[in-house]
Order: C-alpha cells, then sequence, then structure tokens
C-alpha cells in the first residue's frame, strides 16, 4: 500500500480522506473533517485527543482512495 504522509502543504486537498496515524502505543484510522488555518493541524472524531491532531509533529499517513 502506498501511503502519502500528511505536511502543512498538502492537508487541505486530503479533507474527507482516512488517516492513519499513533497514538498510545496505537495505530489508528480517523476521518478529516477540517483543517486548522494555519494547516499545522486537523480536526479529527477522538476525544482523547481533544478531536485535534497536530500533524507537524507526528507522522500521519493518508490513504489513497
Amino acid at each position: 500500500m502506498n501511503l502519502t504522509r500528511l505536511t502543512p502543504d498538502n492537508v487541505n486537498i486530503y479533507i474527507g480522506h482516512k488517516i492513519l496515524f499513533r497514538t498510545r502505543n496505537q495505530y489508528l484510522v480517523k476521518k478529516i473533517i477540517e483543517v486548522s488555518n494555519t494547516g499545522k493541524s486537523i480536526i479529527i472524531e477522538h476525544p482523547d485527543l481533544q478531536n485535534c491532531l497536530e500533524i507537524v509533529s507526528r507522522k500521519v499517513f493518508v490513504f489513497p482512495d
């Protein structure tokens, strides 16, 4: 599977796509709901992370369509 890493430059084109990231030693798959104004964080549905995920300090990958 060919995954693309999210960056502040490309995050806006992937709104609505599923992402893969790691938190608390688990890999999770979530959907991007929204992108912050700066492009450095995304809004996802995950209350443990307060529904916000910073993509510059974490490896976040997008599933291909």
